[in-house]
């Protein structure tokens, strides 16, 4: 078997697995209980927050678990939004950004009349500062761009965005990090808040974070209790809180190592897919290594995805969320404008587990079976 789909989910690590196996049978009291076996769990992921913020170093921050970065976009969005309405009307985004930040502002837009601005990006998903510069107003509340887009790749400049807003200091500066956080290197000091997941850095599935300024105060978007100051109110999910410091600490230690393997991946999986131009149209830079994204020039990418599935090769196309509704890639279409390429899109990302003999494998399976499609 070989697995390419690790921008959609990962393979837990063993030592995270293990600890949880530990801690959901030593630590299984509720925490929002007065006995001493609560308080014991109640500190236990206390700690798991501080420890978050160290390894992040994000020292004026507090973190709110999550199920998973798709919660805590819409935390961060509707959330922030309703919490500092009186501020104006509007917020900002990407053309490129994730279905969970996208249809959270289509909400707003919809039930609230919030405008939402969506700044283009470029051929390569490279943001328009200039844009975004001219979308900025009194009226903006919240902006939020992705640091690394999970279909192609493309890793935004945070910082670069951060001195336009310098402007504006009563805007929020949100940023989905899923891809990013323990796999490339970040800024995180300059965003006010930011989401992610688990289970993209071999962590467990449904846990994740929303971490934010210690000043920020989201409005809830369930009722019902006072856990996580109120804002996920019901019984916490503690050993995965607590699990989740191991999986971050894990991934950052590890984040240099790892993107020197998962390069010499994208370097030899690039090199490949170039020496076919008639075949394919390649979607992504080598700038992120982890996904590299293309499309196929004359066979549909439903036909390849089977076969390779019967090959025991597994890769994915557009986001994990909006794959099964069979809808064109929405990012490749607002790099490209073309409909059959984001059709046609085909997105292989790598762990440090795979390897290059893999690659290659791929890449000969792989033109095997557009060489039979095409002239079977």
């Amino acid at each position: 078997m070989i697995y390419f789909d690790n921008a959609s989910t990962t393979k837990i690590n063993a030592q995270v697995l293990r600890t949880y196996k530990k801690v959901l049978e030593t630590y299984f009291a509720n925490p929002s209980g007065t006995h001493t076996l609560a308080r014991d769990v109640a500190r236990l992921q206390d700690k798991a927050r501080s420890e978050i913020l160290d390894t992040l170093k994000y020292t004026d921050g507090k973190v709110i678990f999550t199920s998973g970065a798709t919660e805590a976009n819409n935390l961060a969005i509707i959330g922030l939004y309703q919490a500092y309405a009186n501020r104006g009307n509007e917020i900002i985004i990407s053309n490129f950004e994730h279905p969970s930040v996208r249809e959270a502002c289509d909400y707003l837009a919809k039930v609230h009349g919030v405008v939402i601005n969506k700044v283009p990006i470029d051929a390569n998903g490279v943001i328009d500062l200039k844009t975004l510069k001219k979308f900025l107003s009194d009226k903006t509340v919240l902006v939020s761009i992705m640091a690394v887009n999970n279909e192609i790749g493309a890793i935004t400049n945070l910082s670069a965005i951060r001195k336009v807003l310098n402007g504006y200091p009563k805007v929020i500066f949100h940023s989905d990090v899923t891809q990013a956080l323990g796999k490339i290197l970040v800024n995180l000091d300059v965003v006010d808040a930011f989401s992610f997941s688990a289970h993209k850095i071999h962590g467990l599935k449904g846990s994740g974070a929303l971490v934010l300024r210690r000043k920020l105060n989201p409005k809830p978007l369930v009722y019902g209790g006072s856990q996580e100051d109120g804002l996920r109110p019901g019984t916490h999910n503690a050993p995965a809180n607590i699990v989740l410091a191991q999986t971050v600490r894990l991934a950052v230690m590890s984040q240099q190592e790892n993107i020197e393997l998962v390069g010499k991946l994208a370097q030899k999986l690039h090199t490949l897919l170039a020496t076919r131009s008639d075949l394919f149209i390649i979607n992504s830079t080598l700038d992120n290594p982890y996904i590299v994204n293309f499309s196929l020039k004359t066979v549909s990418a439903s036909i390849v995805l089977n076969a390779l599935e019967n090959k025991e090769i597994y890769l994915g196309t557009t986001s994990s969320c909006s794959a099964k509704l069979h809808i064109p890639s929405h990012t490749i279409l607002a790099i490209s404008g073309d409909e059959k390429r984001a059709n046609n899109a085909l997105r292989v990302s790598f762990s440090a587990t795979n390897t290059v003999d893999e690659v290659i494998t791929f890449f000969k399976v792989l033109m095997q079976i557009i060489e039979g499609a095409n002239y079977g």
